[in-house]
């Protein structure tokens, strides 16, 4: 066989393989593209979340600053320890070669020591906020301190449940109660006139603490404000809004009106119409009037 004969059989084999791929990759993809136009109606529980941010907060936290300007004297403390309530904690001369007796700054309550900003031999102001010696927490309880916008507010009851992520632990959920809710927004926040929405103070106590969560860290709260349970949903894309109701089409390309209940981000509440199991088209979005 001639070489050139040769060289065009190998260029067919080549067209025929690219065909094949081309035919493959698109066309499995029109056949994954078929399979999710059809939606099926189930039972499912749906909920209706309000999701914050927020700081995690200790019971209370003290921060114990210089009584006078001067030195550290001693420290008697370290990092992460346990104090008693009146165990002594540091103490402040007002010079570093003075003979006089000095008397230590004490825990005020029973706490854990999480920041030590001054050690012995360094200067002390007493006006000075920023300038504290260290800081004392009592960890025995952990909050979340958050804030929720003026549009989720009427949502929001005390003794609602919340699942509460924190960026530090991010593989674990720890639950929560809303303890405290406030009926006024922060003075720091704007309204309506503003500029954008008021921020309404929330605190949230988290029932599961362990020792990996600490002061300080930040975390997203999922409260959820209402549920339903074991009812009929739909996703949203096969349920088509008109004037005067919902609708859904069905397989067979028959339009069905439908009454919906309760919705969230993804789906709707089903209460009439279709039954579970039912099978309906997606809705084509492109094709709709653009007065709906």
């Amino acid at each position: 066989m001639k070489p050139s004969s040769i060289k065009w059989i190998a260029i067919v084999v080549l067209l025929g393989l690219s065909c094949g791929a081309l035919y493959y990759f698109f066309g499995q993809g029109e056949q994954d593209l078929g399979g999710s136009e059809i939606g099926v109606v189930t039972r499912d529980d749906l909920l209706q979340r309000v999701t914050i941010a927020g700081t995690i907060v200790p019971k209370r936290r003290t921060v114990v600053s210089g009584p006078y300007d001067g030195y550290v004297k001693q420290l008697y403390v370290k990092i992460g320890q346990n104090v008693k309530a009146g165990e002594p904690l540091v103490s402040v001369a007002q010079s570093l070669q003075s003979s006089e007796a000095v008397f230590p700054l004490r825990a005020p309550y029973a706490g854990t020591v999480v920041f030590i900003q001054k050690y012995e031999g360094e200067a002390v102001k007493s006006n000075d906020p920023a300038d504290f010696l260290l800081r004392v927490d009592d960890l025995s309880e952990l909050f979340v301190q958050a804030s929720a916008p003026e549009v989720d507010r009427a949502k929001l009851k005390l003794g609602q449940e919340a699942l509460i992520r924190a960026s530090a632990v991010p593989d674990y959920a720890y639950n929560g109660v809303i303890q405290d809710l406030a009926l006024a927004p922060r003075e720091d926040s704007s309204n309506m006139f503003g500029g954008s929405q008021a921020e309404y103070p929330v605190r949230i106590a988290i029932t599961n603490k362990d020792k990996k969560l600490g002061p300080g860290m930040s975390a997203v709260i999922d409260i959820v404000t209402s549920r339903r349970d074991k009812v009929l949903t739909l996703r949203h894309e096969y349920v088509l809004r008109e004037k005067d109701g919902y609708a859904v089409t069905l397989e067979n390309g028959t339009k069905r009106p439908v009454k919906v209940g309760m919705q969230n981000e993804e789906a709707f509440e089903i209460l009439s119409g279709v039954d579970e199991g039912t099978r309906v088209r997606l809705v084509d979005f492109n094709s709709l009037p653009e007065s709906i």
